[in-house]
């Protein structure tokens, strides 16, 4: 039973990602996809200094505070 309540936490964060991926792309910003796919091209620096404030609080932030708010909320029900 552990074991498939487990694996609902992880849809759950799963689906959590894939919608804030999807809202972010929508208003234009970048997700880790971008992040991560513009490093080899450009290198970790630039590819850093290119984000934009909003873009790395959202990166390096929001987004993970967002999956820490999840495990919070999944761990505390218990």
């Amino acid at each position: 039973m552990t074991f498939f309540k487990y694996l609902g936490y992880g849809w759950f964060i799963l689906l959590a990602a894939i919608l804030a991926n999807g809202a972010v792309k929508q208003l234009g910003g970048t997700t880790w996809y971008d992040y991560i796919g513009n490093m080899p091209k450009v290198g970790v620096k630039a590819a850093t200094a290119s984000l934009n404030p909003l873009e790395a609080l959202f990166l390096f932030v929001l987004y993970p505070g967002l999956f820490g708010l999840i495990v919070y909320m999944a761990v505390s029900r218990n």
